[in-house]
């Protein structure tokens, strides 16, 4: 083994054989007269020091350095500083006047068995109040006629035409739309069409619809209007 020590003068590393302890020899560098030391005592020469890493080269300064703006790191993505906050306020309270949510749920439309059930009271109604009012305005057409004739009353042209039209305005005007009633309370049974339906339940609440019989038929055409705006019903009537 050898012996390795620094220079005193010039801290060279200065290696001699082992075995040399106590002697003196001299610094290859400088020529220094140096003593060998105990291995010992001074053990072997430590191990190099660790290569310090390159340094970068100097930035060449140029006159341009000044209005080049020096690029700065990407600012975090911004965002709502008050968005991941907790809501100070708590979750809103549940209103106990609003009105409930609308369900996704449809009824199932009203069949027309269904549908008949509902207008068959009304419209049941309606006929006998139209039929009865029929009766009475044929019996008080044929009486004032047979007066008319009877008293001699007509005599010239003119006056059989005026007598003609007003009888006609206060029987015949009648007597069609209880027909008309009628019929439309026919197609109520069947349910079919529903404007002509609709029609003989607003005619039945007139004069001119009921008759004699208006006043009572009025109670059962309101409740077959009311039954005719229902939705099953409306949808039994687009039935095919």
């Amino acid at each position: 083994m050898s012996i390795d020590f620094p220079c005193s003068n010039c801290h060279q590393t200065v290696r001699v054989p082992d075995g040399t302890e106590g002697k003196k020899t001299k610094c290859p560098k400088c020529q220094q007269v140096q003593v060998i030391p105990d291995k010992n005592s001074f053990g072997s020469a430590p191990p190099p020091a660790p290569t310090p890493p390159p340094q970068p080269p100097p930035k060449s300064e140029s006159m341009w350095d000044d209005l080049t703006p020096e690029p700065k790191p990407a600012a975090a993505s911004s965002s709502n500083p008050f968005g991941d906050a907790p809501d100070p306020f708590g979750p809103p309270a549940t209103n106990p006047y609003s009105s409930p949510a609308q369900s996704s749920y449809s009824p199932r439309p009203a069949s027309r068995a269904e549908a008949r059930s509902k207008l068959m009271g009304p419209a049941i109604g309606v006929l006998l109040c139209n039929g009865l009012g029929l009766l009475l305005l044929a019996v008080w057409a044929i009486a004032t006629i047979i007066e008319l004739q009877g008293g001699g009353e007509l005599k010239d042209t003119p006056e059989i035409v005026g007598a003609s039209i007003a009888l006609f305005i206060m029987f015949g005007l009648p007597f069609l739309l209880s027909l008309l009633c009628i019929a439309a309370m026919i197609r109520a049974f069947a349910v079919r069409n529903y404007a002509l339906v609709m029609t003989g339940f607003i005619l039945s609440i007139t004069p001119f619809g009921g008759g004699c019989a208006c006043l009572i038929g009025m109670l059962f055409g309101i409740w077959g209007i009311v039954m005719m705006n229902d939705d099953s019903v409306k949808a039994a009537f687009r039935q095919p």
